[in-house]
């Protein structure tokens, strides 16, 4: 829609002047292209102005790099296609690109919302693309031939000029809006705000590069736009170092400006700990990994491991006198009596997906789990935990019921709803007494499922947001810290169930947790993300006035399979990629260690947490592992129950029966799981006392003898 312009040769105009016309084209650039970023770091709690000028600087150098070789590119134009085409050219290209990137960011919304099989999704998006691409190019190419004919009908120049660049970038700014006040986590919106924001980037700078500036703008560019260049790119760099808090908030909103922020952060990063010492980093020990925010504090110690300049006093706790020896009753632990009281507060996690061969707490050799392993440091790891089952049905609804699927009261969906009649484990510790709070981040654990019961505070985070296409991890520590700090100042002792979802498939990459490439490897990053968020969680809470008298129980839901036994995810299967857990129990000032003599269930969660709590415990499934979670690490637990539709898994540590049921017969398979911890030696045919005793330990199972 603009005029065909002679570009003058570089060579034509002084170098002064024409860096000053570079340096103001592009800060008119970065200036329309940061409003986004600035908008975004306002709705995750930064300011909008600070958002915008550190937007400026760091977009600043690229677009300066761009403007240049535009001009480069101008003469290449010339060479080729004659002195009248360059600005035509790159206006077209600019056109194209802002009438394009909409329409492809409304497909794909479209098929995202209409259909969930991705081979469909993306084969239409491949064939209705191409014709929108199509489309577009033709319709920009309409549009600048009608710009040559308005200005050969008198219109003056700059009046088409100026329609193109609406054309151009007000599609992708009504784009770009609706992305940036949405309340989405920064994983899939990042990636979509930094596609905006980059098109809007090419699309300025073509538009920039394809108009001439006129005397008094040329004047302007002499004087001034070379220092306000360097004023804006030493002032946003200045600011961003020295407030953390402004460069997290810019990078929660995401965006293209985010993105390399981040990319910066992590060149600074030598240690590997995830966090850099500069760009809005504020890593205060580059030489240890165990020193950085959010790192678990260790109150008394003489380290400041979270970098936050303070090391808290050791909390002082007053322990019980002792029980006289031969005295009638059970005695009260004196690591669990406070100033406050003797129960303690118990918080309860739920890493949803995550195998405890993955976890570098139970020797893995990637690091994905440290705040988990330092959590373990100060409880006791239990090495052999299984889910109560190999689907999340049954993994899941035994953490809140206290019984197995199977025994629950339910209706007969496939997801099912819990029904009242349900004693829920929430609903016994209210009764004993204690302030209740969960954070949900899977749809089906919702208070229409029948979930919520028992629940002083419920607080689902997945209201507008999916929590299997985008990070939820952020969202649900940030509830759970809000929850505890509700409840905090409560003279009750405090219940917090808090399930972390985001290791479930699809995997998705995080900032600083990068383990290689593949489905494993992003799988990897995803429990290392999670691990993260668990760190938060223990900080936030660890720097409360209730940190001595927390409990904290954190354990994986079920596992997920990678092809060890021909499958993928968790469909309903028994072997130990699905089944074997992380399991880390760590009371108020108990003895730390490691308990592997038994396997250990999930089912015992509700029942150490009831009997921790002193809530009633009868008709609970499982056996309370609190003896061990005490220091008993010579006690029997006995054997360990999972099944999924047609499966079922008996472990006697360290055999395993597996039953694979059918119509009219059963297949029976044995592993020694220290000997075999792949499963690939099946023992059937020669063990018959030991398929007899395990087949006798499920029967007692299947019909409520346990």
């Amino acid at each position: 829609m603009a005029p065909e312009q002679e570009i003058p040769d570089p060579g034509d105009a002084g170098w002064m002047s024409q860096l000053g016309a570079t340096c103001l084209r592009a800060l008119g650039v970065v200036a329309l292209a940061s409003v986004p970023t600035a908008l975004r770091t306002s709705g995750a709690g930064g300011n909008f102005l600070e958002g915008l000028l550190v937007g400026m600087g760091v977009l600043l150098p690229i677009v300066l790099g761009a403007l240049a070789l535009s001009r480069a590119a101008q003469r290449g134009f010339r060479l080729l296609l004659g002195t009248a085409s360059p600005s035509r050219a790159i206006l077209g290209l600019a056109l194209w690109i802002g009438l394009a990137t909409p329409l492809f960011v409304a497909l794909g919304a479209f098929l995202k919302a209409t259909t969930h099989h991705r081979g469909l999704a993306g084969g239409t998006f491949g064939v209705l693309g191409l014709v929108g691409a199509a489309v577009a190019a033709l319709l920009a190419q309409r549009l600048v031939g009608l710009g040559r004919s308005l200005v050969a009908r008198g219109v003056r120049p700059w009046i088409p000029a100026a329609g193109g660049a609406a054309v151009a970038v007000l599609p992708l700014l009504a784009v770009a809006m609706p992305l940036t006040l949405r309340g989405d986590d920064p994983g899939a919106a990042a990636v979509r705000a930094a596609i905006i924001d980059g098109a809007i980037v090419a699309v300025a700078t073509a538009l920039a590069a394809s108009t001439e500036l006129g005397a008094s703008l040329g004047r302007v560019a002499r004087l001034a736009a070379v220092p306000a260049a360097v004023v804006i790119f030493v002032g946003a760099a200045a600011r961003i170092e020295s407030s953390p808090p402004l460069a997290r908030a810019m990078k929660a909103g995401g965006g293209l400006a985010s993105t390399i922020l981040a990319a910066l952060e992590r060149w600074t990063d030598r240690d590997e700990d995830g966090i850099g010492a500069h760009f809005g980093g504020d890593d205060c020990d580059e030489g240890d990994p165990t020193r950085h925010p959010g790192a678990p504090e260790i109150p008394g110690d003489g380290i400041d491991q979270d970098c936050d300049g303070v090391d808290p006093p050791r909390p002082v706790v007053v322990t019980a006198a002792p029980t006289p020896s031969g005295s009638a009753g059970p005695t009260q632990p004196a690591s669990l009596v406070e100033q406050t009281g003797p129960r303690p507060d118990i918080v309860m996690v739920t890493l949803d997906t995550v195998r405890a061969d993955h976890s570098s707490a139970y020797g893995y050799g990637k690091e994905t789990t440290p705040h988990l392993a330092a959590l373990a440091a100060r409880g006791v790891l239990f090495e052999h935990a299984y889910a109560a089952g190999g689907d999340a049905q049954r993994a899941l609804l035994p953490l809140v019921s206290g019984k197995r699927f199977a025994d629950t009261p339910r209706d007969k969906r496939e997801w099912p709803t819990i029904l009242p009649e349900t004693d829920s484990l929430a609903e016994r510790l209210k009764r004993g007494g204690y302030r209740t709070a969960a954070v949900t981040s899977f749809t089906w654990l919702s208070e229409e499922r029948g979930f919520a019961q028992g629940f002083d505070l419920w607080k689902p985070i997945f209201n507008g947001v999916h929590p299997e296409r985008e990070i939820t991890g952020q969202l649900a520590v940030r509830a759970a810290l809000a929850a505890w700090k509700e409840l905090e100042a409560d003279p009750h002792p405090i219940f917090l169930w808090v399930h972390l979802f985001d290791a479930h498939d699809r995997y998705l990459e995080h900032p600083g947790s990068h383990f290689g490439k593949g489905r494993t490897a992003l799988y990897d990053g995803e429990i290392a993300y999670v691990d993260q968020k668990l760190g938060e969680l223990v900080a936030g809470i660890g720097a409360g006035t209730r940190a001595a008298k927390t409990a904290w129980i954190v354990h994986g839901s079920q596992g997920e399979g990678f092809g060890e036994h021909d499958f993928h995810g968790h469909p309903g299967d028994v072997y130990d990629e699905v089944l074997h857990v992380p399991l880390v129990i760590a009371l108020p000032d108990a003895k730390p260690g490691r308990y592997g003599v038994d396997a250990v269930s999930t089912v015992d969660v509700p029942a150490t947490v009831a009997e921790l709590a002193g809530a009633a415990s009868d008709g609970l499934a499982g056996a309370s592992l609190l003896p061990i979670a005490r220091g008993d690490f010579a006690r029997a637990h006995g054997p360990v129950y999972a099944r999924t539709v047609k499966k079922v898994a008996v472990i006697a540590w360290p055999l395993k029966l597996m039953v694979v049921e059918k119509k009219k017969s059963e297949r029976l398979l044995l592993f020694d799981l220290a000997a075999d911890p792949g499963e690939n030696d099946d023992l059937a045919k020669g063990r018959f006392a030991d398929l007899e005793r395990l087949q006798q330990h499920r029967a007692a199972f299947e019909t409520g003898g346990r």
